[in-house]
């Protein structure tokens, strides 16, 4: 997997964890996070020795939410077009629960 600066990865008996990991920003959810979230979770279920993969946060906060203050940045445009978070709709293609 790659490096990542907004999540931390660990595989432990089959199972790949992903732990949000903006604790600054109580893991408010921002392009690079979901962007790094979702490459993670699509690498574990590409990998077949994984068999569940868990989604985490920090113990002050699973997540905060939509990172306000990039969104902010938006334009109605963007916001229509794209969205905060291309690339979310990755999910729809995991097989892995």
């Amino acid at each position: 997997m790659s490096e990542y600066t907004s999540i931390i990865t660990d595989v432990q008996n089959r199972v790949g964890y992903i732990t949000l990991n903006r604790p600054d920003a109580l893991n408010a959810l921002n392009s690079t996070l979901l962007t790094e979230l979702v490459e993670a979770a699509l690498a574990f279920d590409a990998d077949t020795e994984i068999g569940a993969i868990v989604i985490t946060g920090s113990e002050r906060a699973f997540a905060a939410g939509a990172d306000i203050k990039q969104m902010a940045e938006l334009g109605f445009s963007d916001m229509y077009l794209g969205g905060p978070f291309p690339g979310w709709q990755g999910f729809e293609r995991m097989r892995t629960p």
